[in-house]
């Protein structure tokens, strides 16, 4: 995967695969969907979810993927309805857990009532859109009801990716707003996507870096081969690291960034 600086916008292009449905659909391939969607019932989102909404409170996750978090929430007692545009993800998911909400559809045009939600989850999501994400988020505003929280997380624009902006480790994105064929995703400024969600009528709750290990061994290459197999692994060991990393450096070397607003 190739990666360029946009100075216009502040933010790395990701080129080398195309976020296509089908892109979706091989990634998330799995012999076993089930085991998949029910390995982390004590999901980071659940608890986070705990925090700011009381149970039975009906969430969205927009980009449900192998609808792992989906599943946690519904086993936390809240009512989870999960939404993809990957066709042979959400019909496996529904033959293999049936007792799942999950739905084919799109973010950028949610089939759903204004104020329908009380929480929405992005995980991931926002920024694999070339023409940016102000349809999703007005999507979002839409179907959340006053004073509903939306839980976002995506690529950032970490204090070690800005290090090596000013350091000229990345190339020029050259092209303007040419869409190159094989675009995979945006790292974008945690400060204009608040902003700009501010600007929509959301205030902020909560802000933090995340994926700490994620973005130290994404950005030091000579180190990430090993970090990619701890990465990869869920044992004890792997399990303590992550969970350093995360809460001890991922302000400064986090892969994401994770939002928590509330829609006025």
């Amino acid at each position: 995967m190739e990666r360029f600086y946009d100075i216009d916008q502040n933010r790395l292009i990701y080129v080398g695969k195309a976020a296509t449905e089908q892109f979706w659909d091989e990634h998330w391939q799995t012999d076993d969907f089930q085991r998949v969607a029910k390995a982390n019932p004590n999901s980071w989102v659940a608890k986070i979810s705990e925090r700011y909404l009381p149970k039975g409170s009906r969430i969205l996750e927009g980009g449900c993927g192998s609808a792992n978090h989906v599943y946690a929430l519904h086993k936390r007692g809240f009512e989870i309805i999960g939404l993809d545009y990957a066709p042979k993800t959400v019909s496996l998911l529904n033959e293999t857990v049936p007792e799942l909400d999950i739905r084919l559809g799109d973010v950028r045009d949610l089939p759903f009532e204004d104020q329908f939600f009380d929480g929405y989850w992005s995980l991931g999501v926002i920024e694999h859109f070339w023409d940016g994400y102000n349809n999703i988020a007005e999507e979002i505003k839409r179907v959340l009801r006053p004073k509903g929280i939306l839980f976002l997380t995506f690529p950032a624009m970490s204090d070690i990716r800005i290090w090596k902006v000013k350091t000229g480790k990345y190339a020029l994105w050259q092209d303007g707003n040419q869409k190159p064929e094989d675009f995979y995703q945006f790292a974008l400024s945690p400060e204009r996507t608040e902003a700009f969600f501010t600007e929509l009528g959301f205030t902020l709750e909560f802000k933090q870096g995340w994926d700490g290990l994620k973005g130290f061994k994404d950005e030091i290459p000579q180190i990430h081969s090993p970090l990619q197999k701890l990465y990869d692994s869920h044992n004890l060991f792997a399990r303590v690291i992550k969970k350093i990393f995360n809460e001890s450096f991922s302000n400064w070397l986090g892969h994401s960034c994770l939002l928590i607003l509330r829609k006025q």
